[in-house]
């Protein structure tokens, strides 16, 4: 971002974070301010991310009084490498949809899917724990009946003729076991007695053999882990699967012996979820500003999630929102008049904002369309559209800044003398001052910065990260401003080493794999 703020004429067409030159100095005094306000600068992540990985270590030795991140053991060992095979099923319960798939894993890195959605009604989001359990049990059956599957049909490496389930469950749960967790509450309506405090595998199971449907619950996992086994399946060296939609969320491989809440490990690696949505919830790192405060204090969660709700879609349309009013206010927008529809809470969606910033042409004709056809402002200039847009870029791009802070925050841990990624020599910064030993550091004892021998050639394969999320496949420049930051945290061989990929279906794929590694008990060493 540029730290002077004198208006200059820029075209309309890029990112920039400058004021115009038909911007009035008023506007252009303001809305400078706001650009310093929503800038992240490379010294300000940093130290988030320093914070970040101190609360991580705190999270890993059991401290939950030092930290926010529950990192969360999720006893899911080893990645898959693509070349497993064999047919399980996955279950998805994140809302009111139910999906049920068969996956079929074909090795060589290639799979095949196939699924069918059930409606889960108001009714049962309210009953009994064992009225919706039943219904998913049908459900399953219905769907095994009308698939035409049956174990025998069905390649298992166990030799089970019972058919294996991976069960994706987006509630907060405490996991115990892969095949294990306690829900802790229900969220997005839900509210069925019964269930709070109970191992909601042991209560699908039931079900289960309650309706004589031949399938065994193997593993439960949430979303963020599915995405990383889903994106290892295609890509082996991926060590972080994200979430950057909605809400978001992380989940990465750890060492176990770094786990310090687990006593007697087995296994040499184990995946982490971070549950990183809750960082820094006294605000004490992360650049909150009044409007920040103002849509925490209006949500119905006040006091935590402070870092989702700063870069997550659900609430990046309220932000802006509030720096539209509170610039309406002051006459530099609109000429101080609003709507009702944009005086509403959450009326201003971050789709409106991704549509604004893909809109490159000169007079910014499609912003006005918005403008008036979804927000009721039929009194906008040029002028108007360019602040609209200018505002937009800046919470779109601090947003994509901080989601680059996590990123960055759990390869650094990756790297350290504990991580999976410690010892092979990663050309990558692990402290501002890149003053760091070990993994920058070759046998020879020389900088491996100072090679510009390619990673391929050094005999290093890239770290790949797993995304999934509307915010990151379709928010305009998220993705260029993720690797930017990502640039200034961990060094200039950034791009060559670090790839972020999409990682579609982690909820049904990843399910599936969870419950071949529970089945098989594999683990797959790096």
């Amino acid at each position: 971002m540029s730290a002077s703020f004198t208006p200059t004429p820029t075209p309309t067409h890029t990112h920039t974070n400058k004021p115009h030159s038909r911007w009035s100095d008023k506007q252009s005094k303001v809305l400078g301010d706001l650009a310093e306000e929503f800038s992240v600068s490379t010294s300000q992540l940093e130290r988030l991310t320093t914070a970040f990985i101190d609360q991580m270590q705190a999270g890993l030795a059991g401290d939950q009084k030092s930290t926010d991140l529950a990192m969360i053991p999720t006893f899911v060992s080893g990645r898959p490498d693509g070349h497993e095979r064999g047919s399980y099923l996955a279950l998805d319960l994140g809302g009111t949809n139910l999906r049920v798939c068969l996956i079929a894993l074909k090795g060589n890195n290639d799979f095949e899917s196939h699924s069918k959605a059930f409606k889960v009604s108001d009714h049962l989001q309210e009953a009994h724990i064992s009225e919706l359990m039943d219904f998913i049990a049908i459900s399953i059956r219905d769907f095994i009946t009308s698939e035409h599957i049956s174990s025998k049909i069905v390649e298992h490496p166990s030799g089970s003729e019972t058919l294996e389930l991976g069960f994706t469950f987006s509630f907060p749960v405490t996991q115990t076991a892969i095949d294990a967790g306690m829900l802790l509450r229900w969220t997005k309506g839900f509210s069925c007695p019964g269930a709070v405090g109970n191992d909601i595998v042991q209560l699908l199971q039931e079900a289960l053999n309650r309706n004589e449907v031949n399938v065994h619950v193997a593993a439960l996992v949430n979303d963020t882990v599915g995405t990383l086994l889903a994106h290892s399946y295609k890509h082996p060296n991926t060590f972080i699967g994200a979430i950057f939609g909605t809400g978001t969320n992380g989940a990465y491989v750890e060492d176990t012996r770094g786990i310090k809440t687990m006593t007697t490990p087995t296994t040499e690696e184990m995946i982490i979820n971070i549950e990183w949505g809750n960082y820094d919830k006294d605000k004490r790192f992360l650049p909150v500003t009044i409007f920040d405060n103002k849509l925490d204090r209006e949500s119905i969660n006040p006091g935590v999630h402070v870092f989702e709700k700063m870069i997550s879609g659900m609430y990046l349309g309220e932000i802006t929102r509030n720096i539209l009013l509170h610039l309406i206010d002051q006459r530099l927008l609109f000429d101080g008049t609003s709507s009702a529809k944009l005086n509403q809470h959450w009326s201003f969606e971050t789709k409106y904002m991704s549509q604004i910033e893909s809109d490159t042409s000169v007079t910014l004709i499609p912003i006005a369309q918005i403008l008036e056809q979804d927000l009721g402002i039929y009194l906008n200039t040029q002028v108007d559209r360019e602040i609209v847009k200018f505002v937009c870029q800046l919470v779109g791009k601090r947003a994509a800044r901080l989601s680059a802070m996590a990123t960055a925050a759990v390869i650094r841990r990756g790297l350290s003398v504990e991580g999976r990624l410690a010892g092979h020599g990663y050309p990558l910064k692990l402290s501002q001052g890149d003053h760091a030993i070990g993994s920058n550091v070759n046998k020879n004892g020389t900088n491996v910065h100072e090679s510009t021998d390619s990673v391929v050639n050094q005999g290093l394969q890239p770290i790949h990260v797993g995304i999934d999320g509307s915010v990151f496949e379709h928010y305009p420049h998220f993705e260029e401003r993720m690797v930017e930051g990502l640039t200034e945290l961990l060094g200039p061989r950034t791009k060559d080493i670090v790839v972020l990929g999409i990682a579609r279906d982690g909820s049904g794929v990843g399910a599936a794999l969870a419950a071949l590694i529970a089945t098989k008990n594999v683990v797959y060493s790096r």
